[in-house]
């Protein structure tokens, strides 16, 4: 009875086993190099619960073959809410389709997730090189290439490698200098300003200066006019000075000096 029910639980066993390594079709379609076919069967697996471990990393891959960038990204990332998927190389998988839309910051953050899942991943520590020069990060780009070459020295793109970090490093001393000379430009610039600015407060100062004086002298000259104007009319000659009334008086006594 004992080797029957041990029989019975070996049999279940490696059916279960063979259930969930039984390849379906939409995977060997995209074995077989036929993305477009294994597309809408790998999209039925999912919807039926039929999931393996590769069965987003399939069709999330035959998207990204089919140029089609975005459902890719978006099957990866539904990929990685699943408990059976490899997160690592959805991640990763993802951080290309990303590349190549190009959301190369993106792309970054896909490839530092897959290195946080594994730092030993070194092949997501050369795309994310990539990713970041393409982005404009030059110095966290540096990094990364050191990096990769420290850890993968034989690698066969060692050469390129070698000039890429070569370069990198020339540019980073370039920009710093043309940083430098930016800066004393730009001071230069304001100084400059600044004695412009000092010279048209001189000049504007002494036109203010010289236009009062001119008003003042104006007010002068027009307040003598008014004056000689007044002096004028003003007769003093005494055969015009009176009394005050209409006849001359007449002085009938005698002076007493007489």
């Amino acid at each position: 009875m004992k080797s029957i029910k041990g029989l019975f639980i070996f049999i279940c066993s490696v059916f279960t086993l063979f259930t969930l390594c039984a390849e379906t079709e939409g995977e060997r379609l995209f074995k077989m190099n036929n993305p477009s076919a294994a597309v809408p069967l790998l999209e039925q697996d999912i919807k039926s619960g039929n999931v393996s471990s590769n069965t987003y990393n399939f069709l999330g891959l035959s998207y990204y073959q089919l140029g089609e960038y975005s459902k890719a990204i978006d099957v990866f990332e539904q990929g990685m809410k699943s408990p059976v998927t490899n997160k690592r190389i959805l991640a990763f998988n993802e951080g290309h389709a990303a590349y190549s839309s190009g959301d190369y910051k993106k792309a970054e953050s896909c490839f530092s997730l897959a290195l946080a899942a594994s730092p030993s991943f070194y092949p997501a520590v050369l795309n994310r090189a990539n990713s970041r020069l393409m982005a404009g990060s030059l110095e966290s780009s540096l990094e990364d290439y050191k990096k990769y070459i420290e850890f993968m020295p034989d690698d066969p793109q060692r050469e390129n490698i070698n000039k890429m970090i070569s370069y990198l490093e020339e540019e980073l001393v370039r920009r710093a200098e043309e940083q430098i000379r930016l800066a004393e430009e730009q001071k230069r610039i304001e100084e400059e300003n600044a004695r412009m600015q000092e010279e048209l407060a001189r000049v504007q100062a002494e036109k203010a200066a010289q236009e009062a004086a001119a008003r003042a002298a104006e007010e002068e000259r027009r307040r003598k006019l008014l004056e000689d104007v007044a002096n004028a009319l003003q007769q003093t000659d005494s055969a015009n000075i009176t009394s005050g009334a209409e006849e001359v008086l007449d002085y009938d006594y005698e002076s007493e000096l007489e």
